[in-house]
């Protein structure tokens, strides 16, 4: 079979589709990668055939930083913006580079995809990597930041969430299938969710019980690293004691300073040893014999394992890999589902509350940070959760569900 993954996202949407592809290529599929300009080293890493298609999210990302961070409600309004000048540059730019595929699997915000894949006859599955996606009325929409509603609640927030989005994309979603000579669609949100696939553990995060029975369910898709950890790295774990992990992965950040400053006022005042990775908005503190700064990628699979817990901003992908590697995790989400996993993560028992991302306060890091280690109950609830994630291969789940979701 020839499969086109059609990604737009972070590298928390492109790592694990870059998994899928490379145990797809693996079985002797031949597999091609459309996605935004700046994923082209991670698909070559992967050994896969890349295309690029639509705008450089770590550009999106670093100049919207502000509106994620300091106005999380309001920033529905500038990603609404941003996501409308790349829906057309999707259906500009896939119908020439899609071909003839058997199948397509599109994920993050490839919008236009499922259009596309109709519109040429071709099966098409969209990854979630987490349930928020999903219409339910166990939880809102991911872009409202409270998550804990009641039903009737979070019905109504749905309910709002259609009628912004419809407002919002409709017009131009179907102006886009009037091209490729389809009928328009009167839900975005129904247009969307229509052929999902959640691929993440269920023991992390269950399909929710009325979700679509259509909506197969695997675990998450662990993009293996090659290489080992840097020897800095490396020598600084051997002098002493298992440290923290801080880092806010493909988050932007319009006041990197003033958390560089809060990150390292916090680990000084719990007293703990911390790695502190610079991550897309380039946190930089000033290393001493307890903190080590890294920039650039590090393979979390191999250093999460020797951490004492694993600070971050609630990324699908860094949860899963924290909770597979048996550590606890202290969360300050940023927007979107991070919000989810910011609860989902505490009620789990993996780390206490999640902390508020705005204006991030070094005392409160702090506390989390003593109360993660030195709390044994965080680390037994850990360990005990890894131990069916790391028994499950997600991808293989995927890779074999796969001949029946294309016939489907």
């Amino acid at each position: 079979m020839e499969i086109v993954l059609a990604i737009f996202g972070s590298e928390g949407d492109v790592r694990p589709n870059l998994a899928l592809g490379r145990a797809l290529r693996n079985r002797g599929h031949l597999v091609r990668v459309l996605s935004s300009p700046d994923s082209r080293n991670l698909a070559a890493a992967a050994g896969l055939t890349f295309q690029p298609v639509g705008s450089d999210v770590r550009a999106l990302m670093a100049a919207k930083a502000r509106d994620y961070i300091d106005r999380p409600v309001r920033a529905a309004g500038p990603m609404t913006r941003a996501l409308k000048t790349d829906l057309r540059k999707q259906f500009q730019e896939l119908p020439g580079l899609i071909g003839r595929p058997d199948m397509v699997i599109g994920s993050g915000l490839m919008l236009a995809a499922p259009s596309v894949a109709e519109a040429i006859g071709r099966p098409y599955r969209h990854t979630l990597f987490t349930p928020v996606a999903l219409r339910s009325s166990a939880h809102g929409p991911a872009v409202f930041p409270f998550q804990r509603g009641a039903p009737l609640l979070n019905r109504l927030l749905w309910g709002l969430a259609d009628t912004g989005l419809n407002a919002s994309l409709r017009g131009l979603l179907n102006r886009g299938r009037r091209r490729l000579g389809l009928a328009p669609v009167t839900s975005v949100y129904a247009h969307l969710a229509a052929r999902a696939l959640l691929a993440v553990d269920p023991e992390l995060a269950p399909l929710p019980a009325d979700a679509a029975p259509s909506c197969p369910q695997t675990g998450y898709w662990h993009l293996a690293s090659e290489s080992g950890l840097p020897p800095r790295l490396e020598r600084f774990l051997d002098r002493g004691p298992a440290p923290v992990y801080i880092g806010f992965g493909s988050m932007g950040d319009p006041h990197a300073r003033r958390t560089a400053r809060a990150v390292a006022r916090a680990v000084r005042w719990a007293g703990v040893r911390a790695v502190v990775q610079a991550g897309w908005a380039g946190l930089q503190v000033r290393e001493n014999e307890k903190v080590l700064a890294v920039s650039g990628r590090l393979p979390h699979d191999r250093l999460f394992p020797r951490m004492a817990a694993v600070v971050h901003h609630g990324g699908a992908g860094t949860v899963s890999t924290a909770a597979r590697a048996g550590v606890p995790q202290v969360l300050a989400p940023h927007l979107l589902d991070q919000y989810y996993w910011g609860r989902q993560v505490h009620r789990l028992g993996l780390g206490p509350r999640p902390l508020a991302r705005r204006n991030l306060a070094p005392r409160a890091l702090a506390a989390a940070l003593r109360e993660v280690v030195d709390d044994p109950g965080y680390r037994h609830r850990a360990a005990a959760l890894a131990v069916p994630l790391g028994a499950r291969d997600g991808v293989a789940e995927a890779v074999r569900l796969l001949p029946a979701l294309a016939a489907a």
